[in-house]
């Protein structure tokens, strides 16, 4: 630090020489950044179950099973459910970016200099791509996928160009809340270490449910699967009666299960005669086969695979080609027989039949529409009449809807970034 400043510099100081060196481009400055998974190295909260706080809402190992967080249906998930530790030193930089399943996160800073936060709403992304395509010239590529590449862009310059572009300063002992979909980046001026975590309101599931396709689209690998989610979702809070989340999720769910029907039906129609449930021997050999020794791939667990292609993580189904073991999604699947002209060597696996689907789907439908003027035969959840009041817990909810703007937090609470 000492070659840049002579003397402990503030955050502007920091700000200033660090936008100094990057536009003017006149020195080479390398720095280091670490990324620390708490599962095993642990985390700066207090976990033993007998310290202060261990079960503190607001400590970032409780926050993501929090009754008020949907992600506590996916348990133990690295770097989604599982918090992980920053380390950074002066100019250690997160480029613009955003969380590719559009969650929110909350992060801390527990020691260390000041970290400075710039964030841009999600409103603007339409804007956003179209500035940073003509500023760098992309060539066709769109402008958000460049901005995904580690670039960092002064706030001024997109300030200049229409973008609204906020800056927070997080001190120690400091929270910042980062909403869905907004882009952010930050600048540390000194040592420090933070800890981050995702969590996620019912709010947020039409969005992670375009994202999660977004994804699978461009081909880019999820840390934990959307199918999975609404599953588990629909399987437990159904049990518990809780209507709001059911009419959240109903039409997200029917969707879901129209295209794996859809999807099932054509490999069947293509050619695709074998299949069999996940952890189980093959119980619908074609005709001729005779009695086989179930092949290794058979005896999948329950746990997902990627698909090769898009790197999909199969949670309701898969196709299994049997002598390259390789896996794919039903799409890629189709896509692979048709190019192909043979579905020879392929079986479908498969975790819920169409008819445990189909009952999962009227069950979520039904007690929705017990407290909704909601109809199964929608297209979308209806907004919920009203709010649960209040319930005595242990743990602090954390709401989207109830988090204080920037203006109202206090040094010593949070500051929330949106």
């Amino acid at each position: 630090m000492m070659m840049c400043f002579n003397k402990e510099p503030g955050a502007s100081e920091v700000e200033q020489e660090y936008w100094r060196i990057v536009e003017q481009r006149d020195c080479h400055v390398a720095v280091h950044y670490g990324r620390v998974d708490t599962s095993t190295h642990g985390s700066g909260f207090p976990v033993g179950k007998s310290e202060p706080f261990s079960k503190h809402g607001w400590n970032l190992t409780v926050l993501p099973h929090n009754s008020g967080s949907i992600l506590r249906h996916l348990g133990a998930v690295p770097g989604v459910t599982i918090p992980w530790l920053n380390i950074g030193m002066v100019f250690s930089t997160s480029c613009w970016s955003r969380d590719q399943n559009r969650l929110p996160y909350i992060d801390y800073l527990h020691t260390g200099a000041d970290c400075i936060w710039y964030s841009i709403p999600a409103e603007e992304k339409t804007k956003l791509d179209k500035v940073v395509h003509t500023l760098l010239q992309a060539n066709g590529t769109p402008g958000l996928e460049m901005l995904e590449k580690n670039i960092m862009i002064s706030p001024e310059v997109l300030s200049r160009e229409g973008i609204k572009v906020h800056r927070t300063v997080q001190q120690s002992g400091q929270f910042v809340v980062v909403f869905p979909g907004t882009f952010v980046s930050k600048v540390c001026c000194g040592y420090s270490v933070s800890e981050t975590v995702h969590f996620a309101t019912p709010q947020w599931m039409n969005l992670g449910y375009e994202a999660a396709k977004d994804l699978k689209c461009r081909r880019i690998a999820k840390p934990f699967s959307m199918e999975k989610l609404l599953y588990q979702i629909a399987t437990a809070e159904s049990k518990r009666e809780n209507a709001l989340l059911l009419s959240t999720i109903s039409s997200l769910l029917k969707d879901l299960r129209n295209i794996e029907m859809r999807q099932r039906q054509e490999l069947y129609e293509a050619g695709l005669l074998s299949s069999a449930r996940y952890g189980t021997h093959d119980s619908s050999l074609a005709v001729g086969e005779g009695r086989k020794k179930p092949r290794k791939w058979l005896a999948l667990e329950s746990s997902e695979r990627r698909c090769q292609t898009c790197q999909h993580l199969c949670y309701l189904s898969m196709v299994v080609q049997e002598n390259e073991n390789v896996v794919f999604c039903l799409e890629c699947a189709l896509h692979y027989v048709e190019k192909q002209k043979s579905c020879r060597g392929l079986k479908m696996m498969y975790r819920y039949d169409e008819e445990q689907i189909n009952s999962l789907v009227n069950l979520v439908c039904g007690k929705a529409t017990k407290s909704s003027a909601e109809s199964c035969n929608g297209s979308s959840p209806s907004k919920p009449a009203a709010k649960r009041g209040p319930r005595k817990r242990a743990t602090v909810e954390v709401s989207l809807t109830h988090l204080p703007s920037p203006a109202q937090l206090s040094k010593s609470a949070a500051t929330a970034i949106s």
